[in-house]
C-alpha cells in the first residue's frame, strides 16, 4: 500500500555544478580502491572514476590500491591526507572492517561507520531490522552456514512457490545471485551460492520493475529504474555494456505516489541501519499487484558517472565531480 502523505520536497540546489571559487582550499584525498574480495574489479573501476572526479574539482589525490586485508596496508595512506575516500566494494570494503580500522587510526573516511556498514552488508541481518521497523519485504528463507544436506532439503521443502532468488548473504554487485523456477534449479542455485561459504538467502522473486533510490546528505534523490534485457539486474547487467541495460531517472510512467513512497522508504532504510551521508536502496515493484519490496541497502554504491546514484544526483544538478567532492565534505563535517 503506497503512502500518500506529503513529504518535504528535496532541497537540493538544482543549478548545474560550477567550479568552486578560486580561493577554495583544495583537499588532499586518499582514494582507497581494489581490495581482496570478489568485487575488486568493480572497485578499481569506481576508484578510477572517483580519482578523475576529484581532480576535476581541483583536489590533490593519492590513489591507494589495497591488495591485502592486513591492516598494515593502510600505512600507505599519506599522513597529511584530509580524508580517505572509500571506493571499495564487497567484503573488507563495505562490511565495516576497514571502517573500524580507519576509525581506530583516527582517519576521517567517507560513508557510513563500522556498525551501519556491517548491518547493511549482511542482507539477512538488514532484513530483520527492516521487518522490525515495518518496512515492506518479500518472504524469505535462510540456509545457515555451515549448511548440511538436511538444511538444504528443508529449504527445498519450504519453498512452495516459484520463482525465487538465491543469493549469498554478504556479497554485493549481484555476485552469486540466481533465479530458480523449480526445485532442481533451486538446488543448483544453492550449490552455486555455497561457493562463497556464508549464509544463503532464498527470497521470493517479485516480477515487475527494478527500482533504486539514493540518499545524499539526509535527502532522497529521484528514483531510477534499471531496464535490463535480462530477467533481473544481475552482475552482467550492471557492469557489461553489451547487455543493453537502460536507466531511466525519475521514470515518467511511475505513479507519483510510488515515487514519494520510494523516497520515504529509502530514507527509512538509511535511518534504520544507521547509515551516514549517503546510501542507495534497491526495490522491486509489481505494477499488477501494486506491491513494493525492499531488496537491500548499499552503503558504498557504484561510483562511476553512469552508476545509479550518480545518475540520480546528476538529475538534480550535481555532476559527478561535485558529488564525490560532497562525499568528502560530508565526511569532514560529520567527523569534525
Amino acid at each position: 500500500m503506497l503512502s500518500t502523505a506529503k513529504r518535504r520536497r528535496p532541497s537540493f540546489d538544482t543549478t548545474p555544478s560550477q567550479p568552486e571559487p578560486a580561493g577554495r582550499q583544495p583537499l588532499h584525498v586518499a582514494v582507497l580502491q581494489g581490495g581482496v574480495g570478489h568485487e575488486r574489479a568493480v572497485s578499481l573501476i569506481s576508484g578510477k572514476a572517483v580519482i578523475a572526479g576529484l581532480q576535476s574539482r581541483g583536489h590533490r589525490v593519492t590513489p591507494v590500491t589495497l591488495d591485502s586485508s592486513d591492516e598494515r596496508a593502510l600505512d600507505a595512506i599519506p599522513a597529511d591526507a584530509d580524508v580517505a575516500f572509500l571506493a571499495l566494494h564487497g567484503e573488507y570494503g563495505e562490511d565495516g572492517t576497514i571502517q573500524q580500522s580507519l576509525a581506530t587510526r583516527g582517519i576521517t573516511y567517507t560513508g557510513s561507520g563500522p556498525e551501519a556498514s556491517a548491518r547493511a552488508f549482511d542482507k539477512i541481518r538488514a532484513k530483520r531490522l527492516f521487518r522490525r521497523a515495518g518496512l515492506p519485504l518479500a518472504w524469505q528463507r535462510v540456509v545457515e552456514f555451515p549448511w548440511s544436506e538436511r538444511s538444504v532439503r528443508h529449504a527445498l521443502r519450504m519453498c512452495a512457490e516459484f520463482p525465487v532468488v538465491v543469493k549469498p548473504a554478504r556479497c554485493g554487485s549481484s555476485v552469486g545471485v540466481a533465479i530458480a523456477h523449480n526445485r532442481d534449479q533451486l538446488r543448483r542455485a544453492i550449490e552455486e551460492a555455497a561457493r562463497y561459504r556464508q549464509d544463503i538467502l532464498i527470497e521470493e522473486f517479485i516480477a515487475g520493475h527494478e527500482l533504486t533510490c539514493g540518499v545524499l546528505g539526509g535527502e532522497a534523490l529521484p528514483p531510477v529504474e534499471a531496464v535490463a534485457q535480462r530477467t533481473f539486474f544481475d552482475y552482467r547487467a550492471k557492469y557489461e555494456k553489451e547487455t543493453g541495460t537502460a536507466y531511466v531517472v525519475d521514470p515518467p510512467e511511475l505513479p507519483a505516489a510510488l515515487k514519494v513512497e520510494l523516497r520515504r522508504l529509502a530514507l527509512a532504510a538509511h535511518e534504520v541501519l544507521g547509515c551516514s551521508d549517503f546510501s542507495r536502496t534497491d526495490f522491486r515493484y509489481d505494477p499488477q499487484t501494486k506491491r513494493l519490496a525492499i531488496l537491500e541497502t548499499n552503503t558504498i554504491p557504484g561510483l562511476t558517472p553512469t552508476s545509479l546514484l550518480p545518475m540520480a544526483a546528476g538529475a538534480v544538478g550535481i555532476d559527478f565531480g561535485a558529488l564525490v567532492e560532497r562525499f568528502c565534505t560530508l565526511a569532514l563535517r560529520a567527523r569534525a
